[in-house]
């Protein structure tokens, strides 16, 4: 046993007579406080069996209140002497004390082929045989009503050794689980740091190369720039193309001038000749029997039949306003090829010709007679276009390689538990149902709601962060029935919660939250869902990560 412990076990051995031992009285002592007794401090723990031996003067000595001496004929005999209770070992007589001031851990049951255990005062001789903590019924020995407990240890020992065995090998294959998990976890951290290490120097190697696209794009523009082509040069190739063009452009313009004007022209002598046959029509007499006349009369009839089949193209004549009403084109500035064809030409023909020039100046680019155009309209050489572009996928390469070690450090540097046990559990879910939801957990990530009649999904928190509550495990904490706890409960709570918070904002109520208590478990699973305030929920989680690691039978007593 450890120094410092309050639990101050005696052994049976030093008791000297079964008469020398009070009922009720454990072998191995007092609840845990120092002797008080001076004598006794330092001493073997079997030498505190000594305390509840008579003194010569027949007397006995309250445990924690020395100051108290009892006749030791009044240990045991149903009233409470002692402030702590230690005179009552074996009667309900001091159970009205607080459990924080007893001096002893409750009535002594032997239970012989099972576990002893200690049952509370106030359970003594109450006419019930408590046989989940007292299985050999002695904590009935003054038959109250009647009531005879038979010992029952040989059935439950074998059960609870049983189960014992059941939850040792779980605890065992929970433990060959967690080692997985840790060889995971660091078998992931490793490539991590691999990661972290190559992106390093992949970060070194993209700004040399961004320093080195830098000054070569400054060399291309002063290379190029002498060939930014912005006028065509007189006598040059391109200069003997637009002269040409120009020219053709104008005789074009002026035959169409010419041809509409002789258009208008016979339109014009046409109206004339359509009034006098349409003053003909309507002044002749149809009584004259005037064969010329009554011919003329029919033609113009059926000519105005056909007019109303062919009636004007208004977008044609729209189209030779558009061609001949706009200024001429600016030859000037040639170099914005896609102007020409988008301004001075209908839309079926604009489209045609603007393909074709579009071709045509992409093979004056190509041969160094005209000059590209950048995204903000100033011209330049594809040489110059492809440096800049080899500059700005440098600069993305070395942001992104950047950022992703920016990811990996925080990845390397979050809280996984100790050795990093969760980091194989991130993003794992598992789900079970409970009344009419079913609840989803996923390990450091969200935890849900969903409900089973509409389907509808509820946030209950984002992981927040792991707490740690070593208390769970110290024995001395689970109360008075730690002796019997491995048979009567399922498996114990690990002490290591995950905190989930900033859910989804409850009607009138805060943001849901929940925490998720750990349990040790060969598979993962969701056992237990409670809501124990408005939207504050408490999950009991297993998992092989809470589980123990060698020793991971040490609990289980050797007896069973």
């Amino acid at each position: 046993m450890r120094r410092g412990s309050i639990l101050l076990l005696l052994s049976s051995a030093s008791i000297t007579t079964a008469s020398s031992t009070p009922r009720g009285v454990s072998p191995e002592g007092t609840k845990g406080f120092p002797s008080p007794n001076s004598q006794f401090r330092g001493e073997r723990d079997e030498e505190y069996a000594k305390l509840y031996a008579p003194s010569a003067e027949k007397t006995f000595t309250c445990l924690t209140n020395p100051h108290v001496s009892i006749p030791y004929k009044s240990v045991n005999d149903d009233y409470c002497d002692c402030p702590d209770g230690s005179d009552e070992p074996g009667t309900s007589a001091c159970s009205h004390l607080p459990h924080k001031s007893l001096a002893i851990r409750g009535f002594y049951c032997k239970n012989e082929k099972h576990t002893p255990a200690f049952l509370p005062l106030g359970r003594v001789n109450d006419g019930i045989c408590d046989y989940e903590v007292c299985c050999d019924g002695s904590d009935e020995w003054a038959g109250v009503g009647g009531v005879k407990c038979e010992n029952k240890c040989g059935e439950i020992g074998k059960a609870a050794r049983k189960l014992a065995a059941e939850r040792e090998r779980l605890r065992n294959e929970g433990a060959r689980k967690k080692k997985e998990l840790l060889d995971g976890a660091k078998t992931m951290r490793i490539e991590l740091e691999d990661n972290v290490k190559t992106t390093r120097v992949n970060i070194e190697e993209l700004e040399e190369k961004v320093k080195w696209l830098e000054v070569q794009l400054k060399e291309t523009e002063e290379k190029e720039r002498l060939k930014m082509v912005k006028q065509p040069k007189e006598g040059s190739n391109l200069g003997v193309l637009v002269s040409l063009a120009r020219e053709r452009m104008q005789d074009l313009r002026t035959s169409l001038e010419k041809i509409r004007g002789d258009r208008d022209s016979a339109r014009s002598k046409l109206e004339k000749a359509e009034g006098i046959l349409k003053a003909l029509k309507e002044g002749y007499n149809p009584n004259f029997n005037d064969e010329g006349v009554k011919v003329a009369v029919r033609a113009w009839e059926e000519y105005l039949a056909q007019e109303e089949e062919h009636s004007e193209n208004r977008a044609e004549e729209r189209d030779l306003d558009s061609l001949l009403g706009e200024d001429e084109i600016d030859w000037e500035g040639f170099t914005e090829v896609d102007n020409i064809t988008e301004s001075y030409a209908p839309e079926g023909i604009s489209t045609w010709v603007h393909s074709k020039f579009t071709g045509f100046r992409q093979m004056l680019v190509e041969n160094g007679l005209l000059a590209a155009r950048s995204d903000d309209g100033i011209p330049e050489s594809r040489a110059l276009a492809s440096a800049r572009q080899a500059l700005q996928t440098g600069k993305t390469e070395e942001s992104d390689a950047k950022s992703r070690l920016e990811t990996l450090l925080s990845d390397l540097t979050y809280s996984y538990g100790e050795d990093d046990v969760f980091r194989p559990l991130k993003g794992e879910c598992i789900s079970s149902q409970f009344g009419e939801y079913t609840y989803e957990y996923c390990f450091l990530g969200t935890a849900y709601q969903k409900s089973l009649k509409d389907s509808s999904s509820v946030s209950l928190g984002e992981y927040s962060r792991i707490e740690v509550d070593k208390s769970v495990n110290d024995a001395s904490t689970r109360g008075i029935f730690e002796s019997g706890w491995e048979e009567a409960h399922d498996e114990g709570l690990s002490g290591v919660s995950l905190i989930h918070e900033n859910g989804q904002q409850c009607w009138n109520g805060p943001r849901r939250s929940v925490k998720v208590d750990l349990y040790c478990s060969a598979v993962d699973e969701l056992r237990s869902v409670k809501e124990e305030e408005k939207c504050v929920y408490r999950f009991e989680v297993g998992t092989a990560a809470v589980c123990g690691g060698e020793n991971v039978g040490e609990n289980v007593r050797d007896e069973l």
